[in-house]
């Protein structure tokens, strides 16, 4: 049976109605069910319920009755009338029907309702703010309801509002600890609580957790249980003592650098001490992933080192530089000298080959330097053709076969003619100064220009020799800018780091094998496609 059928007055319904907000039912259940009762007793359409989101809105949290579809699912808070929010602010409550007597403030409120009569009761928070409000409307004899049944319905609905207030401080409870959870674990660090005195664990966040199974791995274990496999007791480096002063009370923060064992990632720690929901002092450990700026602090450190031997090897370069050019400068200057003073013929055409080998070789040095500078800026030019590989290197033994040298520079004509497309100049520049190096320290065999696909099907021109080798700990440093690894021979250590570039920027990569007392090959593979 129901309210309105076992009461027939007012004082029956309100003691009843007590009854019936006090039972066991689940909260959601008893507004609705109040809401309900009220719109009957009262004959009331309809009831509903408006709450704050605490920022902006009020929205629709309940709703009962005939015209449901007339709410509003939100508004403005600011979209409420300031008649309306005094009204609620000195009475508490608001009161009223349509009628020839009411104010243009009254019926702005009833039409913003949708309504021709309205009762509005606000509730409020535990700091006297208003944070919704309860509402019945379309009475046709509201008008007419005496001083009486309007305490009926304030106390009636305020018993409603209290076990919304009660629903919401749970919510609140609820949104609190799952706002505060999806922070902990969206936040980018590892954090978890262990217990101060007992190193029980308290507390992980799912980063923190995820490595090692899950949150169950850390139940009813002390920390160093979870975190190692070879630890039996407190850790050797826990850092307590710094955390609390003389008195047993909280300090400043501790921090220091972890690397994981079983992953290798690297970890920037911070240590505090502070008060556990039970009153027990617990640690709190956060952790954040450093390994990316651990290893960009590891390449700096090489690039650091890096700049600093290059900037060693352009000081050595340029006390060299000064060297090799005043060399072939003081001969060009002191045989030119010469020849304006000697008469005899044979001697003057003597001093001129002095001169024309030292224009040659200060124009090799100040070739390497613009080259230097170009790649550098990176402006190097390329005009790319097709190229003959044979022609090419028929081309550039020719060159030498006119040449005074202790041995002589051969090609295989029978090489099969394929033809890649590169820059000549630069082609020719990168292999000239292969032969160039090799000629330098071989006095007798032979130097070998050669060339073949691979079985990538890149083309590898090599220069072969049987000087005297390379130091096997230096190979490595042979196309390194500025590195003489010979200091007595010419040259700037510029040319095979130049090469390297050329050739790299053409697609290709370069190399070198050697055997000390055997000789040398040195090699690029420049890239093919046959037509």
């Amino acid at each position: 049976m129901d309210i309105i059928e076992k009461t027939g007055n007012l004082d029956s319904f309100v003691l009843d109605f007590i009854k019936q907000i006090n039972s066991d039912k689940p909260i959601n259940q008893k507004v609705l069910e109040s809401l309900a009762s009220i719109c009957k007793f009262f004959n009331y359409k309809r009831g509903f319920v408006y709450q704050t989101d605490g920022f902006r809105f009020y929205h629709l949290q309940e709703t009962v009755g005939e015209g449901a579809h007339v709410h509003r699912e939100k508004f403005e808070i600011k979209q409420m009338t300031k008649y309306q929010s005094l009204h609620l602010e000195n009475n508490n409550y608001f009161c009223a029907g349509l009628g020839e007597d009411i104010d243009k403030e009254t019926r702005d409120i009833l039409q913003f309702y949708n309504s021709d009569s309205l009762f509005i009761r606000d509730f409020k928070d535990t700091e006297g703010k208003i944070i919704g409000f309860i509402g019945f409307a379309d009475n046709p004899d509201n008008s007419s309801l005496n001083l009486k049944e309007v305490e009926a319905i304030y106390l009636t609905a305020g018993l409603i509002t209290k076990e919304i207030a009660a629903r919401e401080y749970q919510e609140r409870g609820k949104r609190a600890a799952k706002t505060l959870e999806s922070i902990m674990n969206n936040m980018g660090v590892d954090i978890y609580v262990n217990s101060f005195d007992s190193h029980d664990m308290l507390y992980a966040n799912e980063s923190m957790a995820a490595p090692y199974g899950g949150k169950k791995h850390f139940e009813n274990k002390k920390c160093w249980q979870a975190l190692y496999t070879d630890k039996t007791g407190e850790c050797e480096f826990c850092p307590k003592k710094h955390l609390i002063d003389e008195n047993g009370l909280p300090t400043k923060v501790y921090s220091w650098d972890y690397e994981r064992p079983f992953d290798k990632s690297w970890f920037r720690v911070f240590s505090a001490a502070f008060s556990w929901t039970d009153g027990q002092m617990a640690h709190v450990i956060t952790s954040v992933d450093i390994t990316n700026q651990k290893h960009i602090e590891e390449q700096l450190k090489v690039a650091k080192e890096k700049a600093e031997n290059l900037d060693r090897l352009k000081s050595a370069f340029l006390a060299n530089m000064s060297h090799e050019i005043r060399t072939p400068l003081n001969a060009i200057v002191g045989f030119s000298d010469l020849m304006a003073e000697v008469d005899d013929a044979e001697e003057r055409r003597e001093y001129n080959v002095i001169v024309q080998e030292n224009n040659k070789l200060l124009l090799h040095l100040i070739s390497d330097i613009l080259d230097l500078s170009k790649i550098e800026s990176g402006i190097l030019d390329f005009e790319i053709e097709d190229i003959d590989a044979r022609k090419l290197c028929s081309e550039i033994e020719r060159i030498y076969d006119v040449k005074e040298k202790a041995v002589p520079v051969v090609f295989d004509h029978d090489s099969p003619p394929y033809i890649i497309q590169t820059d000549k100049k630069r082609l020719t520049q990168v292999i000239t100064n292969f032969v160039n190096n090799a000629l330098k320290f071989t006095t007798t065999g032979q130097v070998t220009i050669g060339y073949h696909l691979d079985k990538d099907n890149m083309l590898e021109v090599y220069v072969q020799d049987t000087g005297i080798g390379i130091n096997p700990e230096k190979v490595d440093q042979v196309f390194e800018r500025f590195v003489k690894l010979n200091t007595f021979a010419q040259g700037t250590g510029l040319g095979l780091s130049i090469c390297k570039s050329i050739i790299e920027q053409l697609g290709g990569t370069i190399g070198v094998e050697s055997e000390l007392g055997v000789g040398s090959r040195f090699w690029f593979k420049h890239p093919y496609q046959a037509s």
